[in-house]
């Protein structure tokens, strides 16, 4: 059970990074066609916002569980993967992507 956790956090966490991106490239796009220069969010806006993201994501799983030491072992698996270098990177990596974009 403990790898179908991590499988489904690591699945979460790229979709919160993925929709975050989105959000800030549709915002772009709409500057872009109203003729305004868009400046990108602050790593720490992109940052707080894909985290929300994820902490929303984990609080719907934790909801779904009925057993508690099925929430115990998915809220463990979560705060692990939260800590991660890969997914600090993915974020950084997100970040320097739409930056460019700008």
């Amino acid at each position: 059970m403990q790898f179908q956790f991590e499988e489904k956090v690591d699945l979460a966490i790229v979709k919160s990074v993925k929709a975050t991106l989105r959000f800030y490239n549709e915002l772009r796009k709409q500057a872009l066609t109203r003729g305004e220069v868009g400046n990108p969010p602050s790593f720490e806006t992109f940052s707080t916002m894909a985290t929300g993201l994820m902490e929303a994501t984990k609080q719907v799983d934790l909801d779904r569980l009925k057993n508690l030491s099925m929430r115990d072992l998915l809220e463990r698996t979560w705060a692990q993967k939260l800590l991660t270098y890969s997914t600090k990177k993915l974020v950084k990596d997100s970040y320097e992507a739409l930056t460019k974009r700008y």
